[in-house]
C-alpha cells in the first residue's frame, strides 16, 4: 500500500494522489510494482526501497548521491496474536527511511509509530537540509518507543508471574515464554542501534549543532538505559521460568509420592480380604469373632503404615 502526502507552509501533511515536490510517500507492505514506480519516479536505488522488505536487515546509515537511507528497528505489537499465551505478541520491525532533496520515503511490512501523526508532532521536515535533525529525532523517538514497550512487556510479565501463582496452567508458561522470546528481539534490535549510534559518532556522519548533539547523546543515554532493563528483564524472567519449572517438578514429585502412599495403604485392606475371601479351608474361620479380628485388623495395619508414612511426611 502507498500513502502519499504534501507538506505544506502550514506544517501539515495533506493526502496527494500523486508523488509532487515537498512530499513524504509512506509504504507498507509494498508490492514489487509499487516499490519499481517510486524508484523511478523520484530516482531512488531500488535496493534502498528493499532494505526494510528484509527482515534480517541491520540498523545502519547508508548515503549514496543525494539519498540517505536511515534502517532502524522499531517495535511492534503484532495485531494477529489475540494473546501473549498464543505466539509471540512483541516484536521488532526493520523500518527504512529514505531522506531525498524535497521528499521522505519510509518502507515497512507493517504499521508503525512513524505516520502522519508523528511527524506533525516532531514538525519534521522533507526538505533535504533537516537530515541531520530528521535522523535524530527519529533515532530518539525509536528509543523512547522501546521504553514504553518494555514498560507493556513488564506489566504483561507481571500478570503472568500473578496467575501462575494461583494455577499451574500451560496458558500461563506460554505467556513467559513468548514473552521471554519479545525480549529476546528487543535486546538484539536494541544492541544493533546502539552499534549504529556508535558509529555514527566515531564517523561524524551527521554534521550536527550544539542542539542537535544534545539530543544525540540523550538518544545514546535512552538506549543504554532500555537496553540495561531489557537485559534485567530477560535475567529475571528465565530465573522466573526456572522457579517455576522446579516448583511444578516438586508439586508433581509430592503428588507421586502422595498417590503411591495411599495405593500402598489400601492394597493392606485388599490383600486381607483376598485371603480370607478364597474358598479353601482358613485358620480361625469358623470363630464366632472372625470376621471382626479380620476387619480391626486390617484398621489397625493400614493406620500403622498411614502413620509411618505420614512421620517420613508422604501426606
Amino acid at each position: 500500500m502507498m500513502n502519499v502526502y504534501q507538506n505544506n507552509a502550514a506544517g501539515d501533511y495533506q493526502k496527494m494522489d500523486h508523488i509532487a515536490p515537498n512530499s513524504w510517500v509512506q509504504l507498507l507492505a509494498p508490492s514489487a510494482q509499487e516499490l519499481s514506480s517510486v524508484a523511478a519516479t523520484l530516482n531512488l536505488p531500488l535496493d534502498f526501497l528493499k532494505a526494510a522488505q528484509n527482515h534480517d536487515e541491520r540498523p545502519r546509515m547508508e548515503t549514496r548521491g543525494e539519498h540517505t537511507l536511515l534502517v532502524v528497528h522499531v517495535p511492534l505489537n503484532d495485531p494477529a496474536v489475540a494473546h501473549s499465551f498464543d505466539d509471540v505478541k512483541y516484536r521488532t520491525m526493520p523500518l527504512g527511511i529514505i531522506f531525498g532533496q524535497d521528499h521522505i520515503v519510509t518502507v515497512c511490512q507493517e504499521e508503525n509509530l512513524f505516520n502522519r501523526g508523528f511527524l506533525m508532532q516532531h514538525r519534521l521536515s522533507v526538505s533535504g537540509q533537516n537530515l541531520t535533525h530528521n535522523a535524530l529525532t527519529i533515532l530518539n523517538q525509536t528509543a523512547q518507543a522501546f521504553i514504553d514497550f518494555m514498560k507493556v512487556v513488564e506489566t504483561a510479565t507481571h500478570q503472568a508471574e500473578r496467575e501462575l501463582a494461583n494455577s499451574y496452567r500451560n496458558q500461563e508458561l506460554y505467556t513467559l515464554l513468548y514473552l521471554n522470546e519479545s525480549l529476546l528481539y528487543m535486546a538484539t534490535s536494541l544492541k544493533q542501534l546502539r552499534h549504529l549510534m556508535q558509529q555514527l559518532a566515531a564517523d561524524d556522519g551527521l554534521s550536527m549543532n550544539p542542539t542537535e548533539r544534545a539530543l544525540f547523546a540523550d538518544t545514546v543515554v535512552e538506549l543504554q538505559q532500555v537496553s540495561a532493563i531489557t537485559e534485567i528483564n530477560q535475567l529475571n524472567l528465565n530465573n522466573v521460568m526456572d522457579a517455576y519449572g522446579n516448583i511444578i517438578q516438586n508439586n508433581v514429585s509430592h503428588i507421586v509420592k502422595l498417590l503411591t502412599a495411599i495405593t500402598i495403604v489400601l492394597s493392606i485392606p485388599t490383600l486381607i480380604a483376598s485371603i480370607y475371601g478364597m474358598n479353601v479351608p482358613l485358620p480361625y474361620q469358623d470363630e464366632p469373632y472372625a470376621f471382626h479380628v479380620v476387619i480391626i485388623s486390617m484398621v489397625v495395619l493400614s493406620a500403622f503404615v498411614a502413620f509411618v508414612f505420614h512421620k517420613k511426611r508422604y501426606f
